[in-house]
């Protein structure tokens, strides 16, 4: 389909969508919404940067009922960052809508959001715990929720949030329409479908090729001792417009945080230690491109979507091939171009390679100071070089009953023997030594091309 026209949309809902530049739907967008136009219950497996969140989001807006002010619809997500964004997603595409959307997750202030919940509001976005603080307070009530979506539902059930999902799916209607969305679909994420949904239909949407065509992957292998200088290296070199870089400690992005800075280079620290608010400052500077490196923790890997980002650094090797996945699925979004680079040590290479398989052809392993196949085209070159020297010295060295200068390669002084004489530096004695032995080395390699010609 070449255009969202052909989802009979409120024109509102389509003014939204052109006022965000989005020109076809997604492949994901294009299977999802009109099963869910239908009220069907669908499983959408796709990997992040798909469009995934259009595509619950505009179906959601096109059911929604203006004139009622009940929580219509609920979308559930495991971490803060993205039901902020999302809520931002809702805010956008329904602007032209007199729709309310409310924000519920930790790092809030709860009784302030209790009080909004006396208001107004047809659409909550929240997460597993506070959703379900608030059901246990009944300061919410979804008796006429028409729509639930579950986002990033693997993640969600991996972080140990199950209970309260069950929760919220006992609590709410029982005839209602349920949209999960999920980058893999393990045996828990089947069972809850089994369970909650009524016939699902079932999309999947391979991120392999879309990483292929926008995101270039590359790694190098790095001892952990050195990876500090390589890292500042290559981003000097990359000259990103925006760029990501992950670690898997709080500690260790305070530290690339601080090595950053003291090398000129603007960079904040985003981790689960901060603020709620500090946490929201920080992404409010860096979309404005305030300053250009983000180091962080996986808290940034899902729901961070920015535009801009054109490099994702990979400090330390994520834990699973589904971080990865998120990892790099923050650059090359929306059609743009991207890079994704990993340093690894020498013993995670094979685990690295299965995982960047798992989106792409696999990463392109590269060399500081040339690529892998100009280092095998050198090998050959510096080893005639050698066998000339070695050639050269034997040829001096031997005739020991010619005279002394014929027993010499030409341009070979005798060595002498330096004393260190009082007054003398012996630093300058030995930059001395390294100069003679530069000037005998480049002697004999003249001296085996004369003879060559």
């Amino acid at each position: 389909m070449n255009s969202f026209r052909g989802f009979n949309l409120k024109p509102e809902i389509l003014q939204g969508i052109a006022d965000l530049y989005y020109k076809k739907p997604t492949p994901i967008q294009e299977e999802a919404i009109p099963l869910a136009l239908n009220g069907k219950d669908l499983i959408g497996q796709a990997q992040t940067g798909t469009g995934k969140t259009a595509a619950f989001v505009i179906p959601m807006l096109q059911m929604l009922e203006e004139d009622k002010n009940d929580v219509q619809a609920l979308v559930m997500t495991p971490t803060r960052e993205l039901a902020i964004q999302i809520t931002d997603d809702i805010r956008e595409l329904g602007k032209h809508l007199a729709v309310n959307v409310l924000s519920l997750h930790g790092g809030q202030d709860i009784t302030q959001q209790m009080t909004k919940l006396k208001g107004n509001v047809q659409i909550v976005v929240g997460t597993p715990g506070r959703i379900r603080d608030h059901l246990r307070r009944e300061t919410l009530h979804f008796g006429r929720v028409k729509m639930l979506i579950l986002d990033e539902a693997d993640k969600m059930l991996e972080m140990g949030f199950l209970e309260e999902v069950e929760e919220v799916f006992i609590q709410t209607a029982q005839k209602k329409q349920v949209l999960l969305f999920s980058a893999t679909i393990p045996d828990d994420v089947r069972k809850l479908a089994h369970r909650f949904m009524n016939q699902p239909q079932i999309i999947r949407i391979e991120k392999k090729q879309i990483t292929a065509e926008n995101t270039k992957e590359s790694y190098y292998v790095v001892n952990q001792s050195d990876k500090v200088d390589v890292l500042l290296r290559l981003v000097q070199e990359a000259h990103p417009y925006l760029a990501v870089v992950f670690a898997n400690t709080k500690q260790r992005v305070n530290e690339l945080v601080r090595r950053l800075q003291e090398s000129g280079i603007e960079a904040e620290a985003l981790h689960g230690d901060l603020s709620q608010k500090k946490r929201e400052q920080i992404m409010d500077q860096f979309r404005e491109a305030k300053f250009q490196y983000l180091v962080a923790t996986d808290i940034a890997a899902r729901g961070l979507d920015v535009e801009g980002i054109t490099h994702v650094f990979n400090y330390d090797t994520p834990s699973d091939v589904e971080s990865y996945i998120h990892r790099v699925g923050r650059t090359g979004r929306a059609g743009q171009q991207g890079e994704a680079i990993s340093l690894i040590s020498p013993r995670q290479k094979i685990m690295f390679n299965r995982f960047s398989k798992a989106i792409s052809g696999g990463a392109e392993e590269k060399f500081l100071g040339g690529s892998k196949r100009a280092k095998r085209e050198r090998k050959p070159k510096d080893n005639e070089e050698k066998r000339t020297a070695d050639k050269a010295n034997e040829k001096a060295a031997a005739g020991s009953s010619a005279p002394a200068e014929e027993k010499r390669a030409p341009g070979r002084a005798k060595a002498k023997t330096q004393q260190v004489k009082p007054g003398y530096k012996k630093k300058e004695i030995m930059e001395k030594e390294k100069q003679k032995r530069k000037e005998r080395r480049k002697a004999i390699a003249e001296s085996y091309r004369k003879r060559k010609k």
